[in-house]
Order: structure tokens, then sequence, then C-alpha cells
């Protein structure tokens, strides 16, 4: 009743939750690359994020199981192994990807590079579903790649040979993540997003836990501020983000979420200035404009698309 009383106060709040979520997710790199400096490497970080997440993902999971009616959970069942397969693209491999990708580059420059995986979903959904791109979306393409090939001359500047190798991951960690996109596209529309997003992330987590295990990651005796990073990123650069940007969605749609979301890498941009001393070039931002230029019209497209 309230949602059709007060149509602009939700629009409202889901700009807002939008927004918060982008500024939680754009937060993540600021804090990774904080703990680093105390000898921590990237996979340990990310265990340690998903070790105090791993909680909160339980107890989300199973209150909004639980509110599903019983033909959505006996599907949801059916799909359980094809959700955790997806799943651990989008939160084990992307994120791993990430966290590697972070010790060679700038918190900048890897949020701009995960920033193309909107491109590459529409590279994937071309070749899957082999639709031939038209003019705008050429368009929008040519001017994200160069906005990427003008911010990483920038980056290869400053971190030198470091960049290749760090560029290479997150590269990995955008394709990885585009694919899950594009597996879940179907499977999401069947279930509630918060359920599927937390159980995605809860399998993810325990496979991380065992990878770390398994190879013997140390975990212990780093200085405590690395505790207090890994627990503040698995609680504001993760949970709570999560779940603004799926209330976000819930209020004003995914397109109109996507493309708000498209603050962040200018978020990370200004927040690596003002946390971690990176420079702010303006070759760097020239490549961001183009990168947040081309990815705006393949979102606007997309939107146009979609109402007609």
């Amino acid at each position: 009743m309230q949602r059709n009383k007060n149509p602009r106060a939700r629009f409202t709040a889901g700009i807002l939750f939008t927004v918060l979520g982008a500024l939680g997710f754009s937060a993540k790199a600021i804090f990774a690359k904080l703990s680093y400096r105390y000898g921590i490497d990237g996979f340990a970080t990310l265990t340690l994020r998903m070790f105090f997440a791993l909680p909160f993902y339980a107890g989300l999971f199973v209150y909004f199981y639980r509110k599903q009616d019983a033909p959505t959970r006996t599907e949801f069942n059916r799909d359980l192994g094809l959700i955790a397969l997806v799943g651990l693209f989008g939160y084990y491999l992307a994120s791993w990807f990430d966290f590697v990708g972070l010790e060679y580059v700038s918190a900048g420059f890897e949020r701009l590079l995960l920033f193309i995986y909107p491109t590459l979903v529409l590279f994937i959904s071309l070749v899957w579903l082999k639709i031939r791109p038209g003019k705008k979306e050429i368009i929008a393409l040519a001017i994200t790649y160069v906005g990427i090939g003008v911010a990483f001359r920038s980056e290869a500047q400053s971190s030198g040979p470091r960049a290749h190798i760090g560029a290479l991951y997150i590269v990995g960690a955008a394709i990885t993540y585009a694919v899950y996109l594009v597996a879940t596209e179907k499977l999401s529309e069947k279930y509630s997003p918060l359920v599927f997003t937390s159980f995605a992330i809860l399998v993810s987590a325990v496979v991380i836990l065992l990878h770390a295990w398994v190879t013997g990651e140390k975990l212990l005796g780093y200085p405590a501020p690395v505790y207090w990073y890994a627990l503040f990123m698995a609680i504001f650069c993760t949970v709570v983000p999560s779940l603004f940007v799926a209330q976000g969605i819930q209020y004003i749609g995914s397109n109109r979420a996507s493309i708000l979301s498209m603050i962040g890498p200018i978020m990370t941009i200004y927040m690596a200035y003002a946390f971690l001393g990176e420079e702010i070039t303006w070759i760097q931002s020239i490549g961001t404009l183009c990168v947040i230029a081309g990815v705006t019209l393949l979102s606007v497209r997309k939107t146009k698309n979609a109402s007609e």
C-alpha cells in the first residue's frame, strides 16, 4: 500500500540504497590495500573477509529461504548444484583473481578495469546467442576500451611491469564475473535475489576456506589491524552493500541500479587518493571518463531495449 502512496519516496530510497551499496563495494579495494601494508597476501585477505562474512550469509540464506513458498523451495533444491557452480564463478574465482590483482595495481585502476564486465557480458551474450552487435554497441565498446588503454598507460608508468601481471588477474576477475552474470540471468528470475546471492556467496565462502586450509594459507599471527580491516570488509564492503543493492534493484529496477553503480570507479579513485595517497593523473581521468561513458552508453541502450 505504501509503495503506491509514495512512489517518489520509494524511488529516492532506491537511489540512496544503490549509491550506498556502490560506495561499500568500492571501499573494498581500499581496505584490501591497507591490509597489504602489513605483509598479508591477496588470497589470505580474501579468506579472512569470507570467514567473517560467512555467518551473516548463512543467516540470511536460512531466513529468506524459509520465506519462499513450498513449490519455489522445491525448485530451488533441484537447481542447488547448478546455482553453487555458477556462484563459484562470481564469488570464488572472480574474488580470488581480484584480490591477487590488487597486489600489483592501484585501487583506482583495479576498480576501473573490473568495471569492463558489462562489455564482457555483451561479448558472451553475442557469442552465445549469435546476435550481431548494433552500431551503438560497437561505439560503446570502442570508447570503453580506448579508455582502458589510456588508463593502463598511466598505470604502467607508475607501477611498471607489475601492472601487466595485475591487469591479467583483474581481467580474469571481470571475465569470471561476467560468466556468472550471464549464467544467472535466467536462474535468478525464479528466486528471490537475496536467496540466490546469499547461497552463491555462502558456497563460495566455504570453498575459499577449504582452499586456504588445503594450501596451508597463513591466517594467524598478523597485526590486529589486518583482522579489523577484514571484519570491516566483510560487513560494510560485502554483506551490507549486497543487501543495499538488492533493495535498490527492488525499488528502481536493475537497469537504473546498474547505471547508478557506475559511480563506483570514481568513488574508488578518490578514496584511494584520500586514504592511500594514490595520485590522480589527467591521463587516468580521461581514461576513467571514457570507460564510464562507454559502459553508460551500453547500459542506456540495454534499458531502452528492455522497455521496447
